[in-house]
């Protein structure tokens, strides 16, 4: 069976649009699930692992308004996930460049699949992020099917 869900941290309303966008065109069969701050997906995203098939993580957060309590950041999210057996692909989509790297060694420490792609240009997300995000869902697809027919 295909894992069918996107794992995002993502604060900013422009960008999780764009990534609505860009998931719509990956495939009708995906789903999108995104967190604004990190204590918030730190508390709900291990019920998705068994369905995700890639997590893309921000590290800034701000909060959605003065009252708003702390986001947290990406960090604490990639230390979390990068715990726990590797299950998908990892895109690391933060222009914090130290944090970026921080980020990307929890996840490669502990032997997962983590690529980074940072936010250069405006639309970023339709062109490399959808770029990667394809490539990495393909190869995890294909790998998976063949791991199952080996099982067979």
């Amino acid at each position: 069976m295909d894992r069918s869900t996107i794992l995002i941290l993502e604060d900013y309303v422009g960008r999780i649009e764009a990534f609505e966008r860009a998931v719509e065109r990956l495939g009708a069969k995906l789903n999108l699930r995104v967190w604004r701050d990190a204590p918030t997906m730190l508390l709900e995203c291990a019920s998705y692992f068994d369905d995700t098939c890639l997590i893309s993580l921000d590290h800034d957060l701000v909060p959605e308004s003065n009252e708003s309590p702390d986001p947290g950041t990406g960090l604490e999210v990639a230390e979390y996930i990068s715990s726990h057996e590797k299950f998908c692909p990892v895109i690391i989509h933060t222009t914090n460049h130290e944090r970026r790297w921080s980020m990307h060694n929890a996840f490669r420490f502990a032997g997962w699949q983590v690529e980074i792609v940072p936010p250069l240009e405006g639309d970023w997300i339709e062109n490399s992020w959808f770029r990667r995000a394809a490539s990495l869902i393909a190869a995890e697809q294909s790998s998976s099917q063949q791991t199952s027919g080996d099982n067979r």
